[in-house]
Parts: structure tokens; C-alpha cells; sequence
């Protein structure tokens, strides 16, 4: 019976919001277990929960929750390889964090009602995409020399730990080929005022592979200049110039 009110009173809230990514972001949170979300977080933080703010996660795989300006929490939603997806996302962190040039936070991994939820250190910044286009361009070699790096090592490396990961455990690193994380310009945390990239988020969807098609975006996405000046970047990288 509650579960059937709670669905009309969705419902009813939805129908009044136009915008179709608001609408599927507000249906998600409407309908997932807030309230026992947040039990959890303040036993789990072992004080009072002051402020709070929700995030959905892309394709509404997860429901975010940014707790004090401390930490994020992420619970699962109808995915059933959730537990998979975590526990996968913990090893490639451990394992590449600390090879990387960026700050990598570590993920926490703890289980609320049979499900793992993950939680992260919360980063101040903006990511790449939310950057002022004007502002992204007059820093463009700053910047690209900066994710270039970072794609250069990630890509190289290749740790014992998670090879099993890998689609085909003998595959080794190459131009454009090994460890990546296709959303670059969602994932990337940067401080606006020194334009200093602070922390790379989000390993979820890290394969190993072919990622030459990072570069190949939308010829209409006003990143694409910086896009280009990252592959030329790492191109120097690569050929030890």
C-alpha cells in the first residue's frame, strides 16, 4: 500500500516537470529509500547529518549523496551487478591511484542491507565540463598537458593486481591503448582559480583497451579544441619528444 502512494504522488510530481533529465532524476530520488539512506550515513559518519545534497548518477545507476561537504555516498539502484560494478571499481582504484599524477580518492566500501555502498572523500571544484568554455580555452595548454599526463601513465601502467580484469590478461599497454576512463570531461576536478586539475573521479566504467575513441567527439562539442590539444600533447608524450 505504500509503495502504491508513494508511486501516485511520484507520479503526480513528475507530470508537472517538463524537462525530461529533471524528471528522471526527481522520479529516482522520490522513489528510493532516502530516509533509510540517511540512518545509514549518520551511523556510519558517527555524527549528526548537517547537510546534505542528492545527486543521480549517470544512466540513474546510483543515487549520490554529498554529506557536510565531507563525503559522498553512493547507493546502487536496480542494478544487479552492482556488487560487481563496486568491488571492481575498489581494486582498479587501489591499484592505479597511486600511479597516477592526479590525486585519486580512495573508495570505502561498506554493505547496508545486503548491498555494498561506496564512499568517497568529497572534492571542492568543478569538473571539466562545468568550466566557463572562455575560461577552459585561455588555460588550453595548461589543462591539456595536465589530463594528457595523467592519460599517458594510466594508460602505460599495468599492475599485477588487476590484470584479471583485463579481457585479455596478455594484452599489453601501447599509442592509445591500455587503462582509461572514457568521461574525462565529467570525471576531472579542477581548482578554477589556478587551474590546477586536483582529483580524478568516477573509475567505474574504467576499461582495458582501445581509447583512441576519446578523441573522435562530437565535431560540434565545444570541447573538441581541447581535445585536440590533449591527443597532441600526448602524442609528444608517447614519441619521447
Amino acid at each position: 500500500m505504500a509503495g502504491s502512494i508513494r508511486r501516485f504522488f511520484t507520479n503526480a510530481i513528475c507530470g508537472l516537470i517538463y524537462n525530461r533529465d529533471t524528471r528522471r532524476r526527481v522520479r529516482v530520488v522520490l522513489n528510493s529509500s532516502m530516509i533509510d539512506s540517511l540512518r545509514f550515513i549518520r551511523k556510519n559518519l558517527g555524527r549528526p547529518v548537517r547537510k546534505i545534497k542528492t545527486f543521480v548518477g549517470y544512466q540513474a545507476r546510483n543515487l549520490l549523496i554529498s554529506v557536510n561537504d565531507e563525503y559522498i555516498y553512493k547507493f546502487p539502484l536496480r542494478r544487479s551487478n552492482s556488487r560487481e560494478l563496486t568491488l571492481r571499481e575498489s581494486r582498479i582504484v587501489a591499484a592505479l591511484g597511486p600511479l597516477s599524477p592526479i590525486y585519486v580518492p580512495p573508495v570505502d566500501v561498506y554493505t547496508h542491507r545486503g548491498v555494498l555502498v561506496r564512499r568517497y572523500k568529497f572534492i571542492r571544484g568543478y569538473g571539466l565540463r562545468q568550466i566557463p568554455l572562455d575560461v577552459a580555452m585561455a588555460n588550453i595548454d595548461k589543462l591539456a598537458k595536465q589530463i594528457a599526463y595523467f592519460m599517458y601513465k594510466i594508460g602505460r601502467a599495468d599492475p599485477e593486481t588487476i590484470r584479471d580484469l583485463k579481457s585479455d590478461v596478455n594484452a599489453k599497454p601501447g599509442y592509445l591503448y591500455g587503462w582509461s576512463q572514457g568521461d574525462i570531461c565529467d570525471n576531472f576536478i579542477v581548482d578554477i582559480n589556478t587551474m590546477q586539475i586536483i582529483a580524478f573521479i568516477d573509475w567505474e566504467d574504467c576499461r582495458f583497451g582501445d581509447f583512441s575513441d576519446i578523441f573522435i567527439g562530437d565535431k560540434n562539442s565545444p570541447h573538441r579544441e581541447l581535445m585536440a590539444a590533449i591527443r597532441a600533447e600526448y602524442d609528444r608524450l608517447y614519441s619521447g619528444q
